[in-house]
């Protein structure tokens, strides 16, 4: 068997990687691949990411150094199946639970399963419906129809935003091939949650994970009927939600870490259709999640298993409480989902309404126009200690 010489090894990998850094931006990812060493992709997410004061990352660069050495895995290490690929004790968990809670230990996963299954062919190339060969060119329009259709299915929030790929888990890069993407948050309904920690018949995040499986689908094939090619994409943490949530204009980080939405609160799972349009994008907002926030940490007050630290930290160059996953997943398993960060929080149970009515007016400011207006604010606040 004749070996290639080295000097020709050496150049073709500078060719590629010539071709790759030429076709990308300087807003560009290094992702490891084994194939060939390491691949390079355009991250046109990062730059939303980067200037958005609501993800609020405090060192970019460490940011990008760590999360390029260190990408985050598929599932977090307590849901991983390990070397023996045998179901995790926490599937087993799962299982006795549905059963006892719905009759039926596979009421929520065969839907899951069929969806996963879809998601994974189509990921692989395989049985991708083609789109409508006629398209409908006024994107504003399409974005309409497409928001107002996944509404219709129960998708309480719906937003646009770029792709971030340094929210994207390792080995998932090539499955990732639209920057697009649309943000679809199934809620989990508050008259189920209301039955916590004792749930009734239904289950919360198991249903709105079993909604998004249902629904999914649907969404990306009315996209193609509107012909253009997209690619559903589920919940299985291979993109990490929350932070294009928050890019998406949907919410505002909760202090355990996931986006509360005006919608919902904190009762929403997330799946996403990744779309070959340039739909306009949604913007970051200040809801005035943190100044409620501050106020109440009833979640971190109320963790069963003290998984959510008590102050923010930096971590991984963001400033964050970084939620423990091992904790924290094994009271979803051993308690009934547990949930208990949702059913205290009052954005989810009473409302961001009524929420935002009980602030202050001085803090109300940024809700009243898009521009600081210092006036309205000295008057809020002479108001105050005049009472």
């Amino acid at each position: 068997m004749n070996m290639p010489k080295y000097d020709d090894l050496v150049k073709a990998w500078k060719s590629e990687k010539k071709q790759m850094i030429e076709q990308t931006s300087e807003d560009r990812i290094y992702r490891w691949n084994p194939d060939c060493m390491y691949k390079i992709y355009e991250n046109t997410g990062k730059v939303i990411t980067d200037n958005n004061p609501y993800v609020n990352l405090a060192d970019i660069e460490e940011f990008d150094l760590v999360i390029e050495n260190e990408p985050y895995p598929v599932a977090p290490p307590p849901m991983s199946k390990g070397k023996s690929k045998k179901k995790s004790r926490g599937a087993k968990f799962f299982g006795v639970m549905h059963k006892e809670i719905t009759g039926d230990p596979m009421y929520y996963m065969k839907d899951q399963m069929i969806s996963m299954e879809r998601i994974n062919n189509e990921a692989k190339g395989i049985n991708i419906p083609e789109p409508n060969e006629e398209k409908e060119k006024d994107l504003f329009k399409l974005k309409k129809e497409i928001f107002e259709y996944a509404k219709s299915l129960g998708f309480a929030s719906v937003g646009v935003t770029k792709v971030d790929r340094r929210y994207v888990s390792m080995g998932v890069d090539d499955e990732v091939i639209f920057d697009t993407m649309i943000l679809l948050g199934y809620e989990m309904p508050k008259d189920v949650m209301e039955h916590y920690p004792n749930p009734k018949g239904e289950l919360g995040a198991f249903g709105a994970y079993t909604g998004c499986a249902r629904n999914v689908h649907k969404v990306a094939d009315f996209i193609r009927l509107k012909g253009y090619d997209c690619r559903a994409r589920g919940w299985d943490g291979s993109i990490k939600y929350p932070p294009h949530a928050v890019n998406a204009g949907l919410g505002n980080y909760s202090t355990y870490g996931v986006c509360v939405t005006p919608e919902a609160g904190t009762r929403l799972k997330y799946c996403s259709v990744l779309i070959d349009a340039e739909l306009p994008l949604d913007q970051p907002k200040d809801f005035n999640i943190e100044e409620f926030c501050s106020r109440c940490r009833m979640c971190q007050k109320s963790c069963p298993s003290h998984s959510i630290p008590k102050e923010e930290k930096k971590y991984k160059g963001a400033i964050k409480r970084q939620t423990r996953f091992s904790t924290c997943l094994e009271l979803m398993t051993t308690a009934k989902e547990c949930l208990k960060c949702v059913r205290v929080c009052p954005f989810s149970m009473i409302g961001y309404d009524q929420c935002m009515e009980s602030l202050p007016q001085y803090y109300m400011y940024n809700l009243e126009g898009d521009e600081l207006n210092k006036e309205y604010l000295v008057s809020q606040k002479e108001g105050e200690h005049n009472e």
